[in-house]
């Protein structure tokens, strides 16, 4: 595996890291929530994230 030397893409693969494992997360959260009101948010939340607009 290559090493990354150059700052700037190390940045950009740490925050697109964090990115997808927040939609994973919220992915998770809206389809596993106990509650309705939990996955509805998550829904709106995760559409948010995805596409601008809930």
């Amino acid at each position: 595996m290559p090493t990354v030397h150059d700052p700037a893409t190390l940045a950009l693969a740490t925050s697109a890291a964090g990115y997808l494992l927040t939609l994973a997360t919220l992915a998770l959260t809206a389809v596993a929530a106990p509650s309705p009101a939990r996955r509805h948010e998550a829904r709106t939340v995760l559409a948010l994230l995805l596409t601008g607009r809930p």
